[in-house]
Protein backbone atom coordinates (compact mmCIF):
# COMPACT_ATOMS: atom_id res chain seq x y z
CA UNK A 1 0.00 0.00 0.00
CA UNK A 2 1.40 3.35 -1.02
CA UNK A 3 0.60 5.53 2.06
CA UNK A 4 2.38 6.12 4.88
CA UNK A 5 0.62 8.49 6.63
CA UNK A 6 -2.73 9.47 6.53
CA UNK A 7 -4.69 12.36 8.03
CA UNK A 8 -8.03 12.23 8.98
CA UNK A 9 -9.79 15.51 9.77
CA UNK A 10 -13.60 15.23 11.55
CA UNK A 11 -15.16 16.94 14.10
CA UNK A 12 -16.48 13.79 15.03
CA UNK A 13 -14.01 11.39 17.04
CA UNK A 14 -16.10 8.05 16.71
CA UNK A 15 -15.56 8.55 13.03
CA UNK A 16 -11.71 9.26 13.24
CA UNK A 17 -11.62 6.48 15.02
CA UNK A 18 -13.64 4.56 12.72
CA UNK A 19 -11.30 5.05 9.53
CA UNK A 20 -8.39 5.07 12.13
CA UNK A 21 -9.26 0.92 12.82
CA UNK A 22 -10.20 0.32 8.50
CA UNK A 23 -6.85 1.87 8.20
CA UNK A 24 -4.70 0.01 10.61
CA UNK A 25 -6.74 -3.06 8.84
CA UNK A 26 -5.41 -2.44 5.85
CA UNK A 27 -2.09 -2.07 6.50
CA UNK A 28 -0.72 -1.41 10.41
CA UNK A 29 2.27 0.11 9.55
CA UNK A 30 0.11 3.23 8.23
CA UNK A 31 0.66 6.70 10.27
CA UNK A 32 -2.76 8.58 11.59
CA UNK A 33 -2.24 11.67 12.40
CA UNK A 34 -6.39 13.13 13.30
CA UNK A 35 -7.38 16.67 13.42
CA UNK A 36 -11.11 17.92 15.00
CA UNK A 37 -11.46 21.23 12.84
CA UNK A 38 -9.73 22.73 9.59
CA UNK A 39 -7.87 25.25 11.18
CA UNK A 40 -6.27 21.81 13.35
CA UNK A 41 -5.58 19.86 9.78
CA UNK A 42 -3.55 23.18 8.40
CA UNK A 43 -1.09 23.44 11.44
CA UNK A 44 -1.24 19.49 11.60
CA UNK A 45 -0.15 19.66 7.73
CA UNK A 46 2.91 22.11 8.46
CA UNK A 47 4.28 20.15 11.03
CA UNK A 48 3.71 16.49 8.98
CA UNK A 49 5.09 17.39 5.84
CA UNK A 50 5.11 13.72 4.52
CA UNK A 51 1.53 13.16 5.12
CA UNK A 52 0.38 11.28 1.83
CA UNK A 53 -3.58 11.78 2.00
CA UNK A 54 -6.16 13.41 3.67
CA UNK A 55 -9.65 12.21 4.30
CA UNK A 56 -11.80 15.25 4.81
CA UNK A 57 -14.76 15.73 6.69
CA UNK A 58 -17.00 18.48 5.05
CA UNK A 59 -19.57 19.68 7.25
CA UNK A 60 -17.30 20.94 10.70
CA UNK A 61 -17.46 23.77 12.88
CA UNK A 62 -15.84 26.94 11.97
CA UNK A 63 -14.05 26.22 8.99
CA UNK A 64 -16.23 23.68 6.98
CA UNK A 65 -14.83 21.45 4.36
CA UNK A 66 -15.62 23.16 1.33
CA UNK A 67 -13.69 26.27 2.95
CA UNK A 68 -10.66 24.62 4.04
CA UNK A 69 -10.63 22.52 0.24
CA UNK A 70 -9.39 25.70 -1.43
CA UNK A 71 -6.93 26.52 1.60
CA UNK A 72 -5.38 22.99 1.28
CA UNK A 73 -5.31 23.09 -2.42
CA UNK A 74 -3.15 26.60 -2.53
CA UNK A 75 -1.05 25.78 0.68
CA UNK A 76 -0.59 21.98 -0.35
CA UNK A 77 -1.42 21.66 -4.40
CA UNK A 78 0.09 17.93 -5.14
CA UNK A 79 -1.62 16.62 -1.84
CA UNK A 80 -4.94 14.36 -2.59
CA UNK A 81 -7.51 15.22 -0.79
CA UNK A 82 -10.46 12.62 -0.74
CA UNK A 83 -13.81 14.01 1.41
CA UNK A 84 -15.63 11.54 3.93
CA UNK A 85 -18.91 13.16 4.32
CA UNK A 86 -22.79 12.10 4.87
CA UNK A 87 -23.67 14.60 2.18
CA UNK A 88 -24.55 12.35 -0.59
CA UNK A 89 -26.04 14.72 -3.09
CA UNK A 90 -24.58 14.70 -6.46
CA UNK A 91 -24.37 18.85 -6.38
CA UNK A 92 -22.04 18.22 -3.08
CA UNK A 93 -20.03 15.57 -4.71
CA UNK A 94 -19.54 17.97 -8.11
CA UNK A 95 -18.70 21.19 -5.73
CA UNK A 96 -16.07 19.44 -3.87
CA UNK A 97 -14.69 17.99 -6.80
CA UNK A 98 -14.65 21.38 -8.21
CA UNK A 99 -12.88 22.61 -5.22
CA UNK A 100 -9.85 20.07 -5.51
CA UNK A 101 -10.92 16.79 -4.10
CA UNK A 102 -9.57 13.62 -5.87
CA UNK A 103 -12.26 11.22 -4.51
CA UNK A 104 -15.55 11.18 -2.52
CA UNK A 105 -16.63 8.42 0.15
CA UNK A 106 -19.81 8.65 1.81
CA UNK A 107 -19.77 7.46 5.29
CA UNK A 108 -22.88 5.46 4.83
CA UNK A 109 -21.54 2.92 3.17
CA UNK A 110 -21.22 -0.71 4.48
CA UNK A 111 -18.40 -0.84 6.78
CA UNK A 112 -17.09 -3.84 3.80
CA UNK A 113 -17.50 -1.04 1.09
CA UNK A 114 -15.94 1.90 3.24
CA UNK A 115 -12.65 -0.64 3.87
CA UNK A 116 -12.70 -1.30 -0.08
CA UNK A 117 -13.33 2.40 -0.87
CA UNK A 118 -10.45 3.50 1.81
CA UNK A 119 -7.95 0.94 0.25
CA UNK A 120 -8.12 2.33 -3.16
CA UNK A 121 -8.16 5.93 -2.18
CA UNK A 122 -4.64 4.67 -0.34
CA UNK A 123 -3.56 3.40 -3.09
CA UNK A 124 -4.09 6.25 -5.03
CA UNK A 125 -6.84 5.42 -7.11
CA UNK A 126 -9.79 8.18 -7.73
CA UNK A 127 -12.84 6.91 -5.22
CA UNK A 128 -15.96 8.20 -6.03
CA UNK A 129 -19.67 7.21 -4.74
CA UNK A 130 -21.19 4.13 -6.15
CA UNK A 131 -24.42 6.22 -6.85
CA UNK A 132 -23.13 8.92 -8.57
CA UNK A 133 -24.38 8.96 -12.02
CA UNK A 134 -22.51 8.52 -15.09
CA UNK A 135 -19.81 6.38 -13.56
CA UNK A 136 -20.15 2.60 -13.98
CA UNK A 137 -19.40 -0.16 -11.28
CA UNK A 138 -20.05 -3.77 -10.76
CA UNK A 139 -23.52 -4.89 -11.21
CA UNK A 140 -23.81 -6.17 -7.17
CA UNK A 141 -22.14 -2.47 -6.02
CA UNK A 142 -19.66 -4.25 -4.37
CA UNK A 143 -16.53 -2.32 -4.65
CA UNK A 144 -15.14 0.52 -6.81
CA UNK A 145 -14.75 -0.06 -10.72
CA UNK A 146 -11.25 -1.74 -11.16
CA UNK A 147 -8.57 -0.08 -13.42
CA UNK A 148 -9.11 0.04 -17.45
CA UNK A 149 -6.54 -2.05 -19.28
CA UNK A 150 -5.89 0.71 -21.48
CA UNK A 151 -5.17 3.43 -18.26
CA UNK A 152 -3.69 6.50 -19.42
CA UNK A 153 -1.32 5.21 -21.87
CA UNK A 154 -4.44 4.28 -23.99
CA UNK A 155 -6.27 7.95 -23.77
CA UNK A 156 -3.73 8.50 -26.72
CA UNK A 157 -2.19 11.95 -25.02
CA UNK A 158 1.43 12.53 -25.10
CA UNK A 159 3.33 12.16 -22.57
CA UNK A 160 3.26 15.72 -21.27
CA UNK A 161 -1.03 16.06 -21.65
CA UNK A 162 -0.45 12.72 -19.60
CA UNK A 163 1.64 14.66 -16.61
CA UNK A 164 -1.20 17.88 -17.05
CA UNK A 165 -3.75 14.86 -16.61
CA UNK A 166 -2.52 13.42 -13.61
CA UNK A 167 -1.95 17.37 -12.20
CA UNK A 168 -5.55 17.18 -12.43
CA UNK A 169 -6.36 14.45 -11.00
CA UNK A 170 -4.72 15.88 -8.10
CA UNK A 171 -6.83 18.35 -7.76
CA UNK A 172 -4.39 21.32 -8.81
CA UNK A 173 -4.96 24.47 -10.87
CA UNK A 174 -3.76 25.79 -13.76
CA UNK A 175 -1.71 28.05 -12.50
CA UNK A 176 -0.09 25.51 -10.25
CA UNK A 177 0.50 22.92 -13.04
CA UNK A 178 2.39 25.93 -14.78
CA UNK A 179 4.55 25.71 -11.54
CA UNK A 180 4.58 22.20 -11.27
CA UNK A 181 5.40 21.16 -14.67
CA UNK A 182 7.41 24.52 -16.32
CA UNK A 183 4.84 24.77 -18.28
CA UNK A 184 3.34 28.17 -19.72
CA UNK A 185 -0.51 28.79 -19.15
CA UNK A 186 -1.54 28.86 -22.51
CA UNK A 187 0.34 25.57 -22.95
CA UNK A 188 -1.28 24.07 -19.56
CA UNK A 189 -4.89 24.91 -21.20
CA UNK A 190 -3.96 23.74 -24.43
CA UNK A 191 -3.19 20.57 -22.46
CA UNK A 192 -6.05 20.83 -20.84
CA UNK A 193 -8.31 20.98 -24.23
CA UNK A 194 -6.81 17.75 -25.35
CA UNK A 195 -7.74 15.99 -22.25
CA UNK A 196 -11.28 17.14 -22.07
CA UNK A 197 -11.64 16.10 -25.80
CA UNK A 198 -10.11 12.64 -24.98
CA UNK A 199 -12.10 11.83 -21.97
CA UNK A 200 -14.99 13.54 -23.53
CA UNK A 201 -15.69 15.60 -20.51
CA UNK A 202 -16.40 19.73 -20.32
CA UNK A 203 -15.28 19.97 -16.66
CA UNK A 204 -12.34 19.26 -14.00
CA UNK A 205 -15.37 17.47 -12.30
CA UNK A 206 -16.46 15.38 -15.19
CA UNK A 207 -12.56 14.28 -15.86
CA UNK A 208 -12.23 12.96 -12.07
CA UNK A 209 -15.40 10.85 -12.53
CA UNK A 210 -14.15 9.61 -16.16
CA UNK A 211 -11.11 9.11 -14.44
CA UNK A 212 -12.84 6.99 -12.06
CA UNK A 213 -14.50 5.07 -14.32
CA UNK A 214 -11.90 4.27 -15.98
CA UNK A 215 -9.91 3.32 -12.64
CA UNK A 216 -6.61 5.70 -13.52
CA UNK A 217 -4.33 6.76 -10.74
CA UNK A 218 -3.74 10.06 -9.26
CA UNK A 219 -0.68 11.50 -10.17
CA UNK A 220 0.39 8.16 -12.11
CA UNK A 221 1.00 7.08 -15.94
CA UNK A 222 0.48 3.71 -15.64
CA UNK A 223 -1.09 1.84 -18.34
Amino acid sequence: MACAKLLICDDHPPIRAAVTHIAKELNQDIEIVEAGNGAEALALLERHPDVELVMLDLHMPGMSGFDLLPQLKLRFPSLPVVVLSSDESRATVIDALERGATGYICKSSPTDLLAKFLEHALNGNVVLPTALGGVTRPADNTEPAPAAPQGMAGLGLSPRQLDVLACLLRGMSNKQICRELGLAEGTVKNHTIAIFRALDVTTRAQAVIEASRRGLLIGDRRS
